[in-house]
């Protein structure tokens, strides 16, 4: 990344004794579309308020496009913020709610005709300006309120759960509208949101957050790929973790033994990461390969899911513990309910934690 185009610096905020964020800092670069990933009451609406000026931080700051804006009210920042509930105002057209920030800025109406026209072409909602929102779908709702925000021409969006009204598959077609909008207008878009598949289709980058804190930041590939805690692992997709008893660096991986089980495995082993102290070998299901005969972690077959695409594995270990595979459904012989298997991947496919 270039010069950051917003950089979050230390930034806290305590209600009394409670400590919603904590301490976090980011850099966001300029149009790129960055996420806020985490569970409810992990502090990412909060952090994302004190971006726009809605909360005043405990302590930090936060630099935008160079300025200091930390003390700036919202109306002074070049930002503009889409909440989940739209806030549309009910007595007014779709024109009149998209344009009322204009017009509380008393610009000429010639330039706020010309931005409402502009909006309306890119969202595709100029045959709805003169609806009440009441007359709207929740899609064209969500349109209307994302023109709202971008009619202002902000140097960042901030987007608050955008998405969270939507159904499953409006959800997904509103997803492909946010990216192809990003990029069309190159504008940075700040996005909170605690669906992980939504994080990882429209997101360059993800900061995911537990507790007030920012665990780790990264493309979705390197999130989700080298996950660096169980915790990240387990939140975004499946994992299946091992304990590990022992490892030894080999040839840029490690080998290692897993405890409760025979013979050595092999995983990735990141930068900086010891072979020394408490570690745990992290693999995901779709990585696993099962086998009758050969070698692996041994198990036997107690579920079966089938979902078209797919078959999804659940195997018993002797550890009483529990394993899940996915392989892609090629039309061939399965496996069965209660026969003997061994589960195995390659030293690539898996990665050690140290926490």
């Amino acid at each position: 990344m270039q010069k950051p185009f917003l950089t979050v610096d230390g930034l806290s905020k305590a209600y009394g004794n409670f400590i919603a964020v904590s301490g976090v800092s980011l850099d966001v670069g300029r149009g790129e579309f960055f996420s806020l990933l985490g569970p409810s009451g992990c502090g990412k609406s909060t952090l994302l308020r004190m971006i726009a000026g809605f909360e005043n931080p405990t302590a930090g700051s936060v630099l935008l496009d160079g300025a200091d804006v930390t003390a700036l009210p919202p109306e002074k920042r070049p930002t503009n913020m889409m909440f989940q509930s739209y806030a549309l105002f009910p007595h007014l057209s779709v024109a009149k709610n998209i344009i009322f920030g204009l017009v509380q800025e008393r610009l000429p109406k010639a330039e706020i005709a010309v931005r409402l026209s502009d909006v309306a072409e890119k969202l595709q909602l100029g045959t709805l300006l003169e609806r009440k929102p009441s007359q709207l779908s929740g899609g064209q709702r969500q349109r209307a309120a994302l023109a709202r925000a971008l009619v202002k021409r902000p140097k960042v969006l901030l987007l608050d759960e955008p998405l969270g009204a939507l159904d499953k598959n409006l959800r997904a077609e509103t997803q492909d509208e946010l990216v192809r909008l990003q990029k069309e207008l190159g504008l940075t878009f700040i996005i909170v949101t605690h669906d992980q598949q939504e994080a990882m289709t429209v997101s360059s980058r993800i900061a995911i957050m537990q507790a007030g804190r920012v665990l780790q930041v990264g493309s979705p590939e390197t999130v989700y790929e080298a996950p660096t805690s169980r915790y990240i692992a387990k939140f975004l997709g499946e994992a299946n973790i091992f304990e590990v008893a022992s490892a030894i660096s080999d040839q840029g991986l490690a080998s290692v033994v897993l405890t409760g089980f025979e013979g050595r495995y092999r995983a990735r082993l990141p930068a900086g990461t010891s072979t020394v102290g408490p570690l745990w070998l992290s693999v995901r299901p779709e990585r696993v390969e099962l086998v009758r005969n050969g070698e692996g972690v041994p198990g036997i077959v107690e579920d079966i899911t089938y979902t078209g695409a797919q078959r999804r594995y659940r195997l018993r270990l002797a550890t009483n513990a529990t394993l899940d595979a996915v392989k892609v459904n090629s039309g061939g012989e399965d496996f069965q309910i209660g026969e003997a298997v061994a589960a195995g991947w390659a030293g690539e496919a898996a990665h050690l934690l140290a926490e």
